[in-house]
């Protein structure tokens, strides 16, 4: 896998394997969580028939059904939102069934569209192209969503995922605005996954993909239009070897198409759910940051020795951190094969480790992993020529607690870089590790007294992750 691949990866949270019930439970209770955090009364998301549509729909159904389960009030609206007849009609009535909305209300585009198309034809004396056309179809249908949620007091679901931003396949302002998007972080062979999880008729999740826009090419197909397969593309996202032209399709698209990744609220994001604490309303937000919980590591005796101990201790932080709605971070080490990430002693000593999809690169059986935010590094500092800071900033982070492994490389460069960063750390002492006691008690005693970072026991670290009372 090439720096690329790992940073487009990285920046979309895709990841290679998925359990796809644990990925409809953890999405519906995101869109759970957000709505009680918006104060809004429920979603509405427009069903089209398609396999994105269709997930994302029952996703925002179950939601509405368990929060009303626990007492509390949610609707869900499905909007048609047809361009005169859709060709596909039976597909989008076998969707809305399969969604099975409180409500489904029908908005046919095509007056709006068609309006505005003559309108523009008589001031410009010209017609829009069919392209312009089929992204003007988008966009009318994005107002019925927005007009219909205004006045119910709804939010927006957008059905966006992993393989459509990489390549930007939506239309920007059209389908590409809304409020959350509950698919991010997926795929499309994982949409799919989950709705065969979700018992949806085969008719929908094996359904070809096509955005439908255009009427001089009805019924077109997404593959057609991008010139590359969703295979290649799904492929590349779980940092499989792809050919190189599409390899190269895909990194053009990514880049040409910047502009168009907005920020509507992403199921990692967790920065709206500091406005529920009020101890984090005078302070950033703290993110939890486990380092290097990797195999690699742990082959050292003096590690595997406290291996179990260690990741007993990092499962209760992160346990913890979720229960308080805390964002964690997951880091860890990899280099390339072809040298080209390997540090001067690797070179030096020609013996390289932790290569992409080894053992010795993948977590440790028993890390509680799920739910998080995932850096790859290739230096002791999980900030060196990473994407971390970026990441803590869209978190609203500005506090870490850090823990993982070694206590005197990668936790205390990590802990000085981000005191350089002017952010605030504290090491938690009951859930770090080391194979060089004496220069591991060294670099603490330098953290704490020269930089003014707490080093907390497991008891002082929990209380922090629950409460984000910041020590001192």
């Amino acid at each position: 896998m090439h720096a690329t691949q790992r940073q487009i990866i990285d920046a979309l949270g895709v990841r290679p394997r998925i359990d796809p019930a644990d990925e409809v439970e953890r999405r519906v209770r995101f869109l759970v969580d957000y709505l009680h955090a918006s104060g809004a009364k429920g979603f509405v998301l427009g069903i089209s028939g398609g396999v994105d549509s269709s997930l994302a729909g029952r996703l925002a159904q179950l939601a509405v059904e368990a929060i009303r389960a626990d007492g509390g009030e949610a609707v869900f609206v499905g909007l048609r939102l047809p361009y005169r007849v859709q060709h596909d009609e039976h597909d989008a009535a076998m969707a809305v069934e399969f969604v099975g909305a409180d409500q489904t209300l029908t908005v046919n585009v095509a007056p709006g569209v068609d309006g505005l198309d003559g309108e523009i034809r008589q001031a410009t004396g010209t017609e829009l192209t069919d392209f312009t056309k089929g992204n003007t179809k988008a966009r009318h249908r994005m107002v019925a969503q927005y007009a219909v949620a205004g006045d119910r007091g709804l939010l927006v679901i957008g059905a966006d995922h992993a393989a459509e931003n990489v390549t930007g396949f939506f239309t920007k302002f059209g389908d590409g605005a809304a409020d959350l998007l509950p698919l991010s972080g997926l795929n499309k062979r994982q949409v799919r996954a989950l709705l065969r999880h979700l018992e949806a008729p085969r008719q929908l999740w094996d359904k070809v993909p096509t955005a439908d826009l255009l009427d001089e090419a009805e019924g077109q197909t997404d593959e057609e239009e991008l010139g590359i397969s969703y295979d290649h593309i799904d492929d590349y996202l779980e940092g499989r070897e792809v050919p190189e032209e599409a390899a190269q399709r895909i990194e053009a698209a990514w880049h040409t198409n910047r502009h168009k990744r907005t920020t509507p609220v992403e199921v990692a994001d967790t920065w709206w759910r500091q406005d529920a604490r009020a101890g984090d309303r005078t302070q950033g937000q703290t993110a939890l940051v486990v380092i290097d919980m990797q195999n690699s590591y742990f082959e050292f005796p003096e590690l595997a020795s406290v291996r179990d101990e260690l990741v007993g201790a990092v499962n209760e932080l992160i346990r913890t951190a979720h229960e308080a709605g805390r964002p964690v971070v997951l880091v860890r080490t990899e280099h390339a094969e072809d040298r080209s990430t390997w540090t001067l002693n690797m070179h030096e000593d020609d013996q390289g480790f932790a290569f992409p999809g080894t053992e010795q690169a993948r977590f440790l059986d028993g890390l509680a992993t799920g739910d998080h935010v995932e850096v790859v590094k290739t230096r002791d500092s999980a900030f060196f020529r990473t994407d971390l800071r970026d990441r803590l900033d869209r978190l609203g982070a500005s506090h870490l607690l850090v823990c993982g492994v070694s206590t005197h490389s990668c936790v205390a460069q990590t802990a000085i870089d981000g005191f350089a960063e002017n952010l605030h750390v504290a090491v938690a002492r009951g859930a770090i590790s080391s194979d060089n006691s004496p220069l591991s008690e060294a670099l603490l005693e330098f953290l704490q007294d020269q930089m003014r970072q707490p080093l907390l026991d497991q008891t002082q670290s929990l209380e922090l992750l629950r409460t984000g009372h910041w020590p001192g």
